[in-house]
């Protein structure tokens, strides 16, 4: 949601759960923000979005893209070096609201983040990240 702003994360909070009840689908990084060094690699997730999908009893569908972060640059930088490119999408199974309430949020978090950070770690075994 809002890394390091308790204010702006409660919000995004707010604003994503009334979404979700108002019927849309939402996308959520859960990384809270985008690493400015040793792309491609992950940082430790934020829980917010695991506590709202348990909340919600929603399923969670987690999704990799393993080399967005040669597509795109940061949004600031309106010269940066994003160029166009086929961005690779790894889809991946589903963590349906059963095994989910098997989970505590710090279970389910771990486990969103070994999973969506495996195939980043096939196409790049050069990256470590802080979780492993």
């Amino acid at each position: 949601m809002h890394r390091g702003n308790k204010m702006k994360s409660g919000r995004s909070f707010v604003l994503a759960k009334r979404a979700v009840e108002q019927g849309w689908s939402i996308v959520i990084f859960p990384e809270g923000t985008i690493p400015d060094d040793d792309c491609p690699k992950m940082i430790p997730f934020k829980e917010g979005a695991f506590k709202l999908a348990k909340s919600l009893n929603i399923p969670i569908v987690p999704v990799t893209f393993t080399n967005n972060y040669r597509l795109f640059s940061d949004p600031t930088n309106i010269l940066g070096p994003a160029h166009p490119g086929i961005s690779r999408v790894h889809i991946l199974p589903s963590i349906g609201v059963d095994e989910m309430a098997e989970l505590s949020v710090k279970e389910l978090t771990e486990l969103c983040f070994n999973r969506i950070n495996a195939p980043l770690l096939a196409e790049c075994p050069w990256v470590k990240t802080e979780e492993s």
